[in-house]
C-alpha cells in the first residue's frame, strides 16, 4: 500500500493499464516463486523433518535477507493493493467462472495466511523466538489438528490454485502455450501432492520423537509461540485488528463502487448498438466489452479483457468520429493484424457517444482459434487469384447410382482437386455443390499468386486423370471438369454466424472467376483464364485463343484466354512437369497419392 500510495493512483492510471498489468504480473511471479520454493521445502519431509529444517536455512537466506524481505513484502503489498483496485474498477461483477474463482481465492489468502505469517515472521523479529518446522508440524498434527491442521491444508490449496490460475490466464494467450501445457499441468498436480505428503511424513516423525523424548518436547516448546501464552495472546490481538482492517478496506472499496455508480448516472448514459438491433445503455467511461457483459450479449474475450489478445475486437460501424485514439496497449495488439482504423478492441474502447459495433469473432473462440485466425476476420483488402472448378455432366453422374456411391465419387473428386490446390500453394475455400473455390495469394505476392493458380489448374488435370484411371471400373466415362481463374483485389474476411463463420473472399474477382468457369461449357474447354492472370504471373499465354467478353454487371470488356486442355500449360511453365510425368517427378504429385 505504501509503495503505491507514494506513486499515486492517479499517476499510475494516467500512465495506462499496461503498467498496472506489469506490476500485477511481476508481484504475482514473486509470490508464486515463494510458494513454489516453500512447497519444494515441504517435499523434503518425505525424507525427514531434519531435511525440511536444513532446506529452510537456504530459504531464510533468500527471503529473510534485506533483498528478499523487501521483494516479498513489497510484492504482497502491491498484489493486494492491485486486487482491491481491480475490484473497484470493474463496472460489474459478471465474469467467467475461472476468473471469479481466481478473485475469490485471492481475497481469501490474507485471511488464511495472517496467523501463520505472524507466528513465523513477527515472533522471529519482535519476540526473539525461532520457530522451526518441528514447531509447526507438532502444532498442526498433534496439538491442534482440527483447526490449525485444516487451516494449513486450506492455505496450501487456496494459495496454489490462485497462483496456478493466474499463470494460466497469463500464459494461455501465448502462441506456444499448448505445447508446454501438459508439462505444467503435471507440475501443478505433482508438486502440491508431494509437499502435502512431506508435511504429513514430517509431522509423524516429530510426533514420534516428542513422544519418546520429553526433553525434545520441552526444548521445542521454548522456541515456539504456543509455549508462551502472553506472546500467543499478543499475536492473536494483532491478528484480530488486522482482520478488522482487511474487512474495512474491502467495505470501503464496495462503498466507492456505489458512489461511482451514482456519479456516472448523473453524468449521462450512451447506447451501444449491436448488429441484431439490440442496444445496451451504459454510463460514459465503460468499455464496449463491459456493455456486452452488462447486456448479457455473448462476446469473445480469451484474455478476460486485459488487452493481451485480440479476440474481443469489433468493427465500429457508426460513431467512430467521436472515439478517442487507441491506447498504446490496444495499438500493440492490433498492429500485427494489419487492421484498419475502424477495428478496435472492445475491452479498451470506451465511447463517450452512441456508437454501433459489429463483433468480429464468434463468442466461443478459443486461444488456438485466435492463433489461427488473424487479419482475415477483420476484413482486409488484398490482391489474390481466385480459381473455380466444377464437375462436368454431374447429372449423368448421379443418375442410376446409389447416394453413397455418389458421395464416394464426389469425395474422391474433392480429394484430387483439393490436394492439387494445396500442392500449388493455394487454399481450398468453399465447396459449392459439385464444385470448389480456391484462393491463392493470402500470404504471397501478386505474381506468385497467379503462378500458383495456373500451376493448380495443371495439377488438377493431372490428379483427375489419375483418379479416372483408378475408378475406370466405376465410371461409364471419365469425369470432366471446367476451371475459371481471375485475379484482382478482394476483401478477405471471416463471415457467417458465430461458430458457423468461415474465412472467404468477397469482391469482383470472385464473381468474374465464377463466370469464367461457366464459360468453359460454351467454349468446350477445360480452362478459361483472364489475361490479367497470365500478365501478372509473367507467363505468356499468346498460344491460346483470345476473346473479349462482357461480364454481367461490368461495363468494360474482359480479355480472356481459352485453354482446351490444362495440361498444355506445362509448355509455358518449363519448371513444371508435363501431364504424363511420372508420379514421383514432382513433389506436388505425392500429396494426391497420399490422399488416395
Amino acid at each position: 500500500m505504501t509503495l503505491l500510495g507514494t506513486m499515486g493512483w492517479a499517476g499510475l492510471v494516467r500512465r495506462g493499464p499496461s503498467i498496472v498489468r506489469r506490476l500485477r504480473l511481476a508481484s504475482g511471479l514473486v509470490l508464486f516463486t515463494y510458494v513454489f520454493l516453500h512447497f519444494l521445502n515441504h517435499s523434503l519431509g518425505n525424507i525427514s523433518f531434519e531435511a525440511m529444517e536444513a532446506g529452510a536455512v537456504a530459504a531464510e537466506w533468500i527471503w529473510r535477507g534485506p533483498v528478499g524481505t523487501v521483494a516479498l513484502y513489497g510484492a504482497f503489498a502491491i498484489h493486494l493493493s492491485l486486487a482491491f483496485w481491480a475490484l473497484y474498477i470493474r463496472r460489474h461483477l459478471r465474469m467467467g467462472w475461472i476468473e471469479g474463482l481466481r478473485f475469490a481465492l485471492g481475497f481469501l489468502i490474507p485471511l488464511l495466511i495472517l496467523q501463520h505469517a505472524l507466528a513465523q515472521r513477527f515472533a522471529y523479529a519482535y519476540f526473539d523466538l525461532h520457530p522451526t518446522y518441528r514447531n509447526v508440524l507438532y502444532l498442526i498434527w498433534v496439538r491442534d489438528p482440527q483447526i490449525a491442521g485444516v487451516k494449513q491444508i486450506a492455505l496450501f490449496t487456496v494459495a496454489w490454485l490462485h497462483g496456478c490460475i493466474g499463470l494460466y490466464l497469463w500464459l494461455r494467450v501465448k502462441r506456444h502455450f499448448h505445447l508446454v501445457a501438459p508439462f505444467l499441468l503435471v507440475v501443478a498436480f505433482l508438486l502440491p501432492t508431494t509437499a502435502l505428503l512431506g508435511v504429513f511424513q514430517g509431522a509423524r516423525q516429530v510426533e514420534a520423537v516428542a513422544s519418546a523424548d520429553p526433553a525434545f518436547l520441552a526444548a521445542m516448546r521454548k522456541t515456539g509461540v504456543a509455549g508462551n501464552p502472553q506472546i500467543a495472546a499478543a499475536l492473536w490481538t494483532i491478528a484480530l485488528w488486522s482482520w478488522g482492517g482487511y474487512a474495512g478496506a474491502f467495505a470501503l472499496v464496495l462503498i466507492a463502487r456505489g458512489v461511482r455508480l451514482l456519479v456516472e448516472r448523473r453524468g449521462g448514459t450512451i447506447r451501444i448498438i449491436y448488429p441484431d438491433g439490440r442496444a445496451v445503455r451504459i454510463p460514459k467511461g465503460l468499455s464496449v466489452l463491459d456493455a456486452s457483459r452488462r447486456g448479457g450479449i455473448p462476446h469473445a474475450s480469451v484474455c478476460g479483457g486485459r488487452a493481451r489478445c485480440s479476440t474481443c475486437r469489433v468493427r465500429v460501424l457508426l460513431g467512430s468520429e467521436s472515439l478517442a485514439p487507441p491506447s498504446p496497449a490496444e495499438t500493440r495488439v492490433l498492429a500485427p493484424l494489419g487492421a484498419d482504423r475502424a477495428v478496435r478492441l472492445a475491452c479498451q474502447l470506451k465511447p463517450v457517444a452512441d456508437i454501433s459495433v459489429w463483433p468480429l469473432m464468434p463468442p466461443e473462440i478459443t486461444v488456438r482459434d485466435q492463433n489461427r485466425l488473424k487479419v482475415t476476420e477483420t476484413g482486409a483488402e488484398r490482391f489474390v487469384s481466385i480459381l473455380f472448378v466444377d464437375i462436368r455432366a454431374s447429372t449423368q453422374l448421379v443418375e442410376s447410382r446409389l447416394p453413397y456411391d455418389v458421395v464416394f465419387i464426389l469425395n474422391r473428386f474433392f480429394e484430387a482437386v483439393g490436394s492439387a490446390i494445396i500442392a500449388a500453394g493455394g487454399t481450398p475455400n468453399q465447396f459449392i455443390g459439385d464444385g470448389m473455390m480456391a484462393i491463392f495469394g493470402t500470404e504471397t505476392g501478386a505474381e506468385q499468386a497467379c503462378r500458383q493458380a495456373l500451376e493448380a489448374a495443371r495439377l488438377i488435370d493431372w490428379h483427375l486423370a489419375e483418379m479416372n484411371r483408378a475408378l475406370a471400373n466405376e465410371l461409364q466415362q471419365p469425369i470432366g471438369f471446367g476451371i475459371g481463374i481471375h485475379a484482382g483485389d478482394v476483401i478477405i474476411g471471416t463471415m457467417g454466424y458465430r461458430e458457423h463463420a468461415q474465412t472467404t473472399a468477397i469482391g469482383e474477382a470472385v464473381h468474374v472467376a465464377s463466370r469464367l468457369q461457366e464459360l468453359t461449357k460454351e467454349y468446350a474447354c477445360q480452362l478459361v483464364v483472364s489475361e490479367i492472370v497470365g500478365a501478372t504471373a509473367g507467363i505468356p499465354l499468346d498460344d491460346f485463343p483470345c476473346h473479349e467478353i462482357q461480364v454481367r454487371g461490368f461495363s468494360a470488356p474482359l480479355t480472356i484466354r481459352v485453354v482446351s486442355s490444362a495440361a498444355a500449360l506445362a509448355r509455358h511453365q518449363p519448371a513444371l512437369p508435363s501431364s504424363d510425368t511420372k508420379q514421383d517427378a514432382h513433389p506436388a504429385a505425392s500429396i494426391y497419392a497420399q490422399t488416395t
